[in-house]
């Protein structure tokens, strides 16, 4: 029987690990959570370059976003199920081989549909690495923080900022943009290898009393997992939609060259990685909700302070300070949620999972259609008022908690 997390943090309060299996699956997890950063996130540094080598519109830019988003928010929802019934390995290493094989493929021709089904697969992956890997790292967790979740999840913006940089650099150099994707399928061929031979022992989950449509109906009726749902759907959305345009806000609105703009995508994520280990470090208070609502205020001011910038380096300290600000809310998210719902713990991670799934789908394309009808910058503009919604949901979680209700 799996441990929960109550019984692993009795064998070890004050550590990150607890035992070999957990130290060698925790391992490759943050590697994969690396690979999971840079393919996620090293396509919204090349949006200007494949816009202009595909005579792509920002609709067209939108709609394969958009698709690698279905991808992502329909596999999460999917892993929270299927972890249950075939175990954490058996998932993470199909979806590995899905987002593998989308990454050799993405960027090889120019053609929409072939591009779309490419970026679906490569979120379907994606959705794998994001249920399983949350659903075993709280299982590692001691109870009541959230250290080791923000130090596996501080692996995603070290892929990302080492992806941006790295794109920045071949574009400058002239070299084709497709070989990070090409790279990336690779490394996630190696790790799904590496998984095969890990025993997954402690990390099975719970036989199931209930049915899972049942158990899913009582668990979308909770208003705590509601408000929690709705903090990462506005995160991921604010998140990843401005991840996705900074590049081509940098190109368009600042006018900087393809290879900055390109590189700085970086910034945003230097600031959640940043954060990150901030709290992975130094935080060890059992309160996770204070931090949530602190966040999520620094991340909707700084981000609003950025677009009144009109210099690349200043609005790029605003863009680092919302990327701390962002930094540990999904983790936090998480931790919350295990610590709640520990019953159905994977089924309730892969709804919050797909919260923000559904998210990062909707408000890039919403932004594509205001920066296509609108402005650029009118677009950046939604995503404050997103990042705004999303500190009034974390307000309300404060106050539920605070209350003591569950």
């Amino acid at each position: 029987m799996a441990l929960s997390a109550g019984q692993v943090g009795e064998t070890r309060q004050n550590g990150y690990f607890f035992n070999a299996e957990h130290r060698h699956l925790f391992s490759i997890f943050f590697a994969n959570f690396i690979v999971f950063g840079a393919g996620a996130i090293v396509i919204g540094a090349t949006v200007p370059k494949i816009i202009r080598d595909f005579s792509w519109d920002y609709l067209i830019m939108g709609a394969v976003l958009a698709a690698g988003s279905i991808g992502y928010f329909g596999s999460t929802f999917l892993c929270g199920v299927l972890i249950h019934k075939w175990g954490p390995k058996k998932v993470i290493v199909s979806t590995l081989v899905l987002q593998a094989i989308g990454l050799a493929f993405f960027g090889l021709h120019p053609n929409v549909a072939t591009n779309l089904l490419a970026i679906l697969l490569i979120g379907l992956g994606e959705g794998g690495t994001e249920v399983v890997t949350n659903f075993c790292v709280v299982r590692m967790e001691p109870a009541g923080q959230s250290r080791l979740m923000n130090l596996a999840h501080a692996a995603f913006p070290a892929g990302a900022i080492a992806a941006s940089l790295g794109m920045g650099l071949l574009l400058e150099h002239g070299i084709a943009w497709q070989m990070m994707f090409r790279t990336l399928a690779v490394l996630c061929l190696l790790i799904a290898g590496a998984l095969i031979f890990l025993s997954f022992s402690t990390m099975q989950p719970e036989p199931r009393r209930e049915s899972s449509r049942a158990t899913l109906l009582w668990l979308i009726r909770q208003p705590l997992l509601v408000l929690l749902a709705l903090v990462v759907f506005f995160y991921i959305g604010a998140e990843i939609g401005v991840s996705n345009w900074i590049s081509e806000y940098y190109v368009q609105i600042l006018e900087a060259p393809l290879s900055v703009g390109a590189s700085m995508v970086s910034v945003l994520w230097c600031g959640l990685l940043c954060g990150r280990l901030l709290v992975s470090v130094g935080y060890r208070s059992d309160r996770q909700t204070p931090l949530l609502f602190g966040l999520t205020c620094l991340a909707t001011l700084s981000l609003g302070l950025a677009l009144l910038m009109d210099t690349a380096w200043t609005a790029g300290l605003f863009f680092w300070g919302a990327g701390m600000g962002l930094s540990a809310i999904y983790p936090v998210v998480i931790v919350l949620v295990g610590q709640h719902f520990t019953r159905e713990q994977g089924l309730a991670i892969g709804i919050v999972s797909t919260a923000g799934g559904v998210g990062s789908f909707l408000f890039p394309f919403v932004m594509s259609a205001i920066a296509d009808h609108f402005s650029m910058i009118a677009g950046f503009w939604f995503y404050v008022a997103v990042s705004a919604v999303m500190t009034l949901c974390a307000a309300l979680v404060l106050l539920r908690i605070g209350l003591g209700e569950k």
